[in-house]
């Protein structure tokens, strides 16, 4: 009985050491420091790099370098979307790139438990990739990061990956289709 008194001590020391680590990890998110300042790790830092420091809130902030390579995939991805012409058509390039921005951004805050009122799919769906005008466009775009505080761009970068690749399986399989 006593080594299981130590036992569930020594575990219940090493829950209370490990949420008070998350507790002080999610504190320090968004804030600026010696960690970086979207996912608070303190390893590796330095300036992101991006092309949009200014629009995805980077611009002066130490980043780690996993964030600094999500910042730079989701840069490609925006400036992809606001070059595109504006098109009728739910093909379009323009609609096709924001559709891949809005359901990985559903899935991860679907994953994470985002509260519906600070969701970043909530606020990405004030912009109209059909009627927008490019400058009106790409500003409720990059606002709807600002209003939601978004920070979790590893996350956001997996998930705009995955539906970009589920995509491309689509693609391929109407190919394969075709050629029978």
């Amino acid at each position: 009985m006593n080594d299981k008194a130590r036992d569930v001590k020594n575990a219940e020391t090493l829950l209370l050491a490990l949420s008070g680590d998350i507790q002080l990890r999610e504190s320090r998110i968004r804030k600026a420091g010696s960690w970086c300042f979207f996912c608070a790790d303190d390893h590796s830092l330095a300036r992101c790099g991006c092309t949009m420091p200014e629009g995805l809130g980077c611009h002066g902030k130490r980043v780690c370098s996993e964030c600094a390579t999500a910042h730079r995939a989701i840069a490609g991805h925006l400036r992809k979307m606001f070059a595109a012409p504006i098109v009728d058509r739910s093909s379009s390039v323009r609609a096709k790139l924001f559709s891949q921005l809005h359901g990985a951004a559903d899935e991860l805050d679907e994953k994470n438990g985002a509260p519906m009122d600070d969701s970043l799919h909530l606020h990405l769906a004030d912009a109209c990739p059909f009627d927008d005008e490019r400058g009106e466009f790409k500003g409720k775009i990059l606002h709807a990061f600002e209003r939601s505080k978004f920070a979790d761009f590893q996350g956001l970068a997996k998930e705009l990956a995955r539906e970009t690749d589920e995509e491309l399986k689509l693609k391929v399989a109407r190919w394969f289709s075709c050629i029978r």
